[in-house]
């Protein structure tokens, strides 16, 4: 089978789990579609969206910037996992105006100048379904809104390989920071075994 082929079966396997989660159901059904850095997620949630008209809100546009180096550099592996992202922001400013169906307008952190939130706005209207595309979108700090987990499942040195193209270089002072955050994420806060659906994306 070829790598295209293989992507499109992991989005259908994803729409149609998606459309038989709406049968029957009134409200909203909000989708954490989590994977590490490099395993397509944010190529699947487009495509996906395309199929089932999903807002999809990237988990990286609430980027902590209110956290410091020194103070990142004194916390815990569980603590990296769980305060990267300003998850009451995504609640208060995107989840829970959605689910009210309300049209949403917030500020993306900046990683042009990596030193706050950008002054442009990112604007998102409801829908039946909303996808949080982001690693750590799986936490328990949202887990009273989120209805289904999905994992995009990647060997850990492909995903690092498909993440240093992206970048254009090796990118090792990123991965030095970030790579044993993924790997204790997956392991022990949420491995493979905690989520409802795992698709592979090659």
């Amino acid at each position: 089978m070829k790598k295209n082929e293989i992507k499109k079966t992991a989005a259908q396997q994803i729409v149609a789990a998606i459309q038989t989660r709406l049968k029957g159901r009134t409200k909203p059904l909000v989708v954490a579609l989590d994977g590490g850095s490099g395993a397509g997620k944010s190529t699947l949630a487009a495509e996906v969206a395309s199929h089932v008209g999903a807002t999809v809100i990237q988990c990286d546009a609430f980027f902590d910037a209110t956290i410091t180096d020194d103070e990142w550099d004194s916390y815990t592996l569980d603590l990296k996992c769980r305060k990267c992202i300003d998850w009451q922001r995504i609640r208060t400013e995107a989840l829970l105006p959605l689910l009210a169906g309300q049209n949403v307008q917030y500020h993306p952190f900046s990683f042009s100048t990596e030193n706050g939130l950008s002054s442009s706005c990112i604007s998102k209207e409801p829908s039946v379904v909303i996808i949080l595309d982001g690693i750590y979108s799986s936490l328990p700090e949202l887990s009273d809104v989120v209805d289904f987990k999905i994992l995009v499942d990647l060997l850990p040195e492909v995903r690092r390989h498909r993440h240093n193209i992206r970048e254009g270089n090796e990118d090792s002072d990123w991965h030095m920071r970030w790579d044993p955050v993924e790997d204790y994420y997956f392991s022990v806060l949420c491995p493979p075994s905690s989520y409802d659906l795992t698709v592979t994306n090659p």
